[in-house]
């Protein structure tokens, strides 16, 4: 989906992240959570859910661990008649123009906020899944819980609320794991609102200048994003090595997002369900 890092000088989103975790595929028979809402799978991977601004209800929220802020479309924000001011930001490679917005509360089952500082964009531009949803729900939001739990065969997600003054904790964040390409270890952003992986190939090629590939590469469009779609051979997740099918694209500098090569979908995990545990840092899924 849409991946906001920081620029100076703009009125930008901050993209922090967790260090890496350890990667653990723990039994999940006996969650414990607090709450639980049902969802859409859309397009065989983004996790839809009700919810409302305001007084304007009926809208279509994309569940996003890639987005550090929520999000609404731009068409949302001209029924609220709200104020907005321009800014810039970097999505995955290049800058975007965006709006900053102030809504009324938000809410999404037990996820909600009394005021907002949300972006405006116009979510078919940047991606064709979207287009029918009225906004995403990122980390600033998702973070109000303990825990964050997709369960893909009830199509239901599940959240541990935290605390009353602790929620937000992690509101710059993102989920980052480790994977192994070709013997080399990269750091993936999870990314709920991705299919797939997509990997910064210069940074890939730093540790990989002889990287292999099979087959041929062909071009890849996601919204506005270009790149390269690959076959790479000797992709290892925790145990089981496979030939995984990904997407090279330009990343920023190297003092942009230190320590993130690309990011994953959860898909790529092939998990029934698929834990984000924010107070202990650590992703777990079966």
């Amino acid at each position: 989906m849409l991946h906001l890092i920081h620029s100076a000088g703009s009125a930008v989103i901050i993209l922090g992240f967790i260090s890496i975790s350890c990667l653990y595929a723990q039994d999940l028979s006996k969650p414990t959570v607090n709450q639980t809402i049902p969802f859409e799978l859309v397009s065989g991977f983004l996790v839809v859910v009700d919810g409302q601004i305001g007084n304007l209800d009926g809208l279509k929220f994309i569940l996003d661990t890639g987005a550090t802020h929520s999000l609404i479309d731009r068409k949302v924000a001209d029924r609220l008649h709200l104020k907005r001011r321009s800014g810039e930001l970097i999505s995955f490679d290049r800058y975007i123009p965006v709006e900053w917005a102030i809504i009324p509360e938000l809410r999404a089952g037990p996820l909600r906020t009394e005021t907002l500082r949300v972006v405006v964009v116009k979510l078919a531009e940047y991606s064709d899944v979207a287009e029918h949803a009225d906004g995403i729900i990122g980390l600033d939001l998702l973070t109000q819980s303990k825990k964050f739990t997709i369960d893909y065969d009830t199509r239901t997600v599940s959240l541990q609320l935290a605390e009353v003054g602790t929620a937000g904790r992690f509101s710059s964040a993102c989920f980052v794991i480790p994977l192994i390409v070709q013997g080399l270890q990269v750091n993936l952003a999870v990314d709920t609102g991705l299919q797939g992986i997509v990997l910064y190939k210069n940074r890939l090629r730093k540790g990989l200048p002889n990287m292999r590939i099979e087959g041929e590469s062909t071009n890849a469009v996601m919204g506005r994003l270009r790149g390269t779609q690959v076959r790479l051979p000797g992709v290892r997740i925790v145990d089981a090595e496979v030939v995984s099918t990904a997407i090279l694209i330009d990343g920023p500098d190297d003092k942009t997002l230190p320590g993130v090569d690309g990011y994953l979908g959860p898909a790529t995990l092939q998990a029934k369900r698929i834990e984000f545990d924010f107070d202990a840092k650590v992703l777990r899924w079966q």
